[in-house]
């Protein structure tokens, strides 16, 4: 137990993290020193969390009787989300959308959530894999519904808990029929007796049985990346929360999801069982295909990164889909390239709204390169790299997504591949849609980006700009590191 304790020494400064910011904010009643202490407390939890992750006994395998695996697959997950919640601490912080009066709830919840996310990755157990999934849920729940006199965001948390509920009940009626199969919770016990059902003598109700569940299980994970047909929570949510919380939960949860469903679906579905790479590529090309033309048409900024997101995860989706270790690798490191581009465009769009009112409507970035050059500039790297535009480390992260198709070589690979391909081109446009009103468009009159928005905000674009050129012309260390962490599925 003690060996168990001493590898899970992250997640529990997670929570004492938690517990502090509670207290603090019990405690301390003058709010400027409140603000101050309670985003401190944050930040240098996530920060020794992150640290504790590259102590050598933090992967060191099972805990718990299994319930968790400590592993390089679960650090690699769980340095990213270190370095995106540190990101949303900071420009939280400057944020005039999380209430002043309400700092420690936020700071605190937004830790739990880091804290359900480090769990969700490296979970091994049917039960802990939905307690995760359900602690994520919730704490999104409450952080999308922070501005409690803000219709749109009382809207964005109702429609997020219903879908959230549907998808949470179908995966807990798969896991509860795979007990029923299998008698195990464990993943790797599940895929032996579903090894066992298939490729063995079984009913053909079994069979079926297997299947339905499996199909269930999905319908959790893919409610969580923002797959098709889960993905419809995911535009009015991003619409309605708070810009910081949208930028969280756009890679932080997405990437949790991915970590689990990858453990899965590896574990769980080994070959000779469901041809589970063929029913992915086929949500990979709707979710691509859905995402990419919904975000056509859309004149909200925060709805059109909605779509984009769920785009992406048709993307990463396509590597999955190859079912092999280059497949999982190349979905490591996209992941963080995504992370780091998706939450420079967010700090854009916050910085932009900031000065404009609160407006987010494109229209407002009309003239920007005049206005706010150096955003401007900013906005158009990050857009240009979710594109997959070289030397962008977008476009190396894409690199990696359709080599690992091409690699198998197969004509259905070939076809997903292409429909890759074709939907990067279509995303283009409307990502040129913003850049032509920056650069091509004057200002309003009377328009208030004219108004500098707070420094901090072009400060933490900049700190997120540098890594995605870096990563566009030197990215074999990222690379190295997420290979060398797939080497538990070889």
């Amino acid at each position: 137990m003690q060996q168990d304790l001493t590898a899970f020494c992250p997640e529990i400064v997670l929570v004492a993290g938690v517990l502090a910011a509670f207290v603090a904010d019990l405690f301390l009643s003058r709010k400027p020193i409140k603000r101050v202490v309670v985003a401190a407390i944050a930040f240098v939890t996530v920060c020794g969390a992150g640290i504790c992750l590259f102590c050598p006994a933090s992967s060191s395998g099972l805990l718990f009787g299994g319930m968790v695996h400590a592993d390089a697959f679960s650090v690699y997950f769980k340095a990213l989300f270190a370095v995106a919640v540190c990101a949303a601490v900071v420009f939280s912080y400057f944020s005039d959308e999380v209430e002043r009066d309400r700092d420690g709830e936020y700071y605190a919840i937004l830790l739990a959530m880091t804290l359900a996310m480090f769990l969700l990755s490296s979970a091994t157990n049917a039960l802990m894999i939905f307690l995760s999934l359900e602690f994520l849920s919730v704490a999104s729940y409450v952080l999308v519904a922070f501005r409690r006199r803000d219709k749109r965001s009382t809207e964005a948390a109702l429609k997020y808990v219903v879908y959230g509920a549907l998808a949470s009940g179908l995966m807990l009626f798969g896991f509860s029929y795979l007990y029923g199969l299998v008698g195990s919770l464990d993943i790797v016990e599940i895929g032996r007796g579903l090894e066992q059902i298939f490729a063995g003598g079984a009913t053909t109700s079994a069979k079926l049985i297997g299947s339905v569940s499996v199909m269930m299980v999905f319908a959790g994970f893919a409610y969580k990346i923002a797959a098709v047909p889960f993905h419809m929570w995911c535009p009015d949510v991003y619409e309605g929360a708070p810009t910081p919380v949208a930028a969280i939960l756009s890679v932080g949860p997405k990437a949790a999801g991915f970590a689990v469903l990858i453990r899965f679906l590896i574990s769980a579905l080994p070959a000779g069982t469901i041809p589970w790479p063929a029913i992915i590529g086929i949500i990979s090309v709707a979710t691509m295909t859905l995402g990419n033309i919904a975000a056509i048409h859309q004149n909200n900024i925060k709805r059109l990164l909605a779509y984009s997101s769920i785009a992406h995860a048709g993307y990463m989706l396509m590597a999955v889909s190859a079912g092999s270790p280059d497949g999982t690798s190349a979905v490591m490191f996209y992941a963080a390239v995504y992370m780091l581009m998706n939450l420079g465009a967010f700090v854009v769009v916050m910085s932009v709204r900031a000065s404009a009112g609160g407006s987010e409507e494109i229209s407002t970035y009309d003239g920007l390169s005049k206005t706010q050059p150096l955003l401007a500039v900013l906005m158009t790297i990050f857009l240009f790299s979710l594109v997959g535009i070289p030397p962008f480390g977008g476009f190396i992260g894409k690199f990696y997504l359709f080599a690992a198709l091409i690699k198998k070589a197969g004509y259905w690979y070939y076809v997903i591949a292409l429909a890759g391909v074709v939907n990067s081109a279509v995303s283009l446009y409307y990502y040129a849609r913003i850049i032509k009103a920056m650069f091509l468009k004057e200002p309003v009159s009377g328009n208030n980006i004219m108004k500098r928005a707070p420094a901090a905000f072009a400060a933490i674009a900049v700190i997120l700009a540098v890594p995605v050129l870096v990563l566009g012309v030197y990215w074999s260390p990222l690379y190295l590191f997420a290979e060398r962490s797939t080497d538990i599925f070889k």
